[in-house]
């Protein structure tokens, strides 16, 4: 039986996800930030559990997750692809691991658009190196020019973050579609369920105002992902330094840095790769037939 995603099903989501995948996509919470604006559901079957939302209009599944790796779950989990085959809606984030268990049954494909970057922590915290000297010099400069603080969120701070968050949304409603509507929706309830998330969050202040903050969860002891950076981008540097400092502050003693796909936005592209990713998360669809 279907259900909605909702905070309650935080504890359900987390049995068959938490420390398991390296790919932004089966987080719980970039799950539940993602489930305003795409009315996302689940449900649990044969020890499988399938996710649906609706994208634009158009339904996709995630791929169907089978609580274990023996062969009768991964036996239920072909079934159940093969079922949503059958309905012709595209299944995608299929990871390479279960792509080598799938490849000889179903026609995946490789989707560059939803590749993870993953970067060295240590290049991201620290901007050492020649391919960094510009954004180095961004930080400093901003260091230079503003007398900023770094906190980190808390129950007594998450009420400015919200105002900040709010703040940040209304400068760019107007150019950002649909798109940033509902990712602004799902951070304010990702926000406004701080406590009930695994997620640890920071901001920079000037003049006793934020300007920019960062959140992100680890997904398991090595790899950190960040879900969002906000900043105000009349602060130069603003952007290099929460990116830089949030880091320092919340993660260290992790070796990787997950900072999510570019959903083939040409400019997104190029401002994560100029962060010079160790490599790319390889992903795969089931895609529809037309």
């Amino acid at each position: 039986m279907w259900k909605k995603l909702t905070i309650e099903s935080k504890d359900t989501i987390d049995e068959y996800t938490k420390n398991r995948f390296e790919i932004c996509d089966l987080s719980f919470s970039n799950l539940f930030l993602w489930s305003f604006g795409e009315n996302t559901e689940y449900e649990i079957e044969n020890d499988v559990l399938t996710i649906r939302s609706k994208y634009m209009g158009e339904a996709y599944y995630y791929m169907p997750i089978p609580k274990n790796d023996t062969p009768e779950n991964i036996a239920a989990m072909k079934e159940k692809i093969k079922k949503i085959i059958e309905e012709n809606v595209p299944i995608h984030y299929f990871t390479e691991y279960w792509y080598e268990k799938l490849k000889d049954d179903f026609n995946l494909q490789e989707k560059r658009d939803y590749e993870d970057y993953i970067y060295s922590y240590e290049s991201l915290s620290t901007l050492k190196g020649r391919h960094y000297a510009k954004k180095k010099n961004r930080v400093a400069n901003f260091r230079k020019n503003y007398e900023y603080t770094y906190e980190s969120i808390s129950k007594d701070n998450i009420g400015e973050v919200i105002a900040f968050q709010e703040k940040w949304y209304k400068l760019h409603s107007e150019f950002g579609g649909e798109i940033l509507k509902n990712e602004n929706e799902g951070i304010m309830q990702l926000l406004k369920n701080y406590d009930s998330l695994d997620i640890k969050g920071g901001f920079l202040k000037v003049n006793n105002q934020i300007i920019a903050y960062s959140l992100g969860e680890a997904l398991n002891d090595k790899i950190v992902l960040v879900h969002t950076e906000k900043a105000l981008i009349d602060y130069i540097g603003s952007y290099q330094a929460i990116n830089m400092i949030y880091l320092q502050e919340e993660w260290q003693g992790y070796e990787l840095v997950n900072r999510e796909d570019d959903f083939g936005d040409e400019g997104l592209r190029e401002a994560k790769m100029s962060y010079k990713p160790l490599y790319l998360l390889k992903k795969y669809s089931i895609e529809k037939n037309v």
